[in-house]
């Protein structure tokens, strides 16, 4: 009776053990959010629960039977589209939030039975995927359309001659000792340092 006892209060002792979360990495996917929760101990899918209140754009992670330094897990580095960690012990849980740009549409926890990790991905709504390309791409052309309006012809011209004189001075070849090529190499060189060092800073 006394062995049987022993047992049971030693198994009720390892399952309640209190797992500590040490860090938290977070990455950008393309459609959504990876979360990766670090542990000293193997976490088991009864530990943890999650929710989204998409009145306040939180996204609320609760692992039960833990704790961790919250100063340092809300020192985690952040990643688009989360705008903010806090992390609040409560009882024998603790409870990690996750401030979103977008909102959540579904996530899934995956557990590894050989590593002491949990990954969420929270997955955003097909729409805002959209539109975040969209508006990446409309960045982008602007971008280039600023860029291709607002540099002086010239250094077109200095690349395409310098170029040109360049390699002609390379085909002639030493015996001819032309000056093709240092005058080429000097223009593609007045043209570079103008067009990252001095057109750059004028912006």
């Amino acid at each position: 009776m006394r062995f049987i006892i022993s047992f049971f209060l030693s198994f009720i002792s390892i399952y309640s053990q209190t797992s500590k979360i040490t860090s938290i990495d977070i990455s950008s996917k393309m459609n959504g959010v990876s979360i990766k929760i670090h542990s000293d101990l193997i976490l088991k899918p009864s530990q943890v629960t999650g929710w989204f209140n998409e009145s306040t754009s939180w996204y609320y992670m609760t692992i039960h039977q833990a704790e961790g330094d919250t100063a340092f897990l809300e020192l985690t580095k952040l990643a688009n589209p989360i705008k903010e960690v806090e992390v609040i012990k409560a009882g024998e849980s603790l409870q990690i939030g996750f401030r979103m740009k977008v909102p959540v549409e579904n996530y899934e926890f995956y557990f590894s039975d050989l590593k002491p990790e949990l990954m969420a991905a929270l997955r955003f709504p097909l729409s805002d995927i959209l539109a975040s390309l969209e508006s990446d791409q409309s960045d982008l052309k602007n971008s280039l359309i600023y860029k291709s309006r607002n540099k002086p012809m010239w250094v077109k011209v200095f690349y395409f001659a310098g170029i040109g004189l360049t390699s002609s001075g390379l085909i002639a070849g030493e015996k001819q000792k032309g000056w093709e090529t240092p005058i080429g190499i000097g223009m593609i060189a007045v043209a570079y340092i103008y067009e990252n060092f001095i057109f750059v800073n004028k912006k």
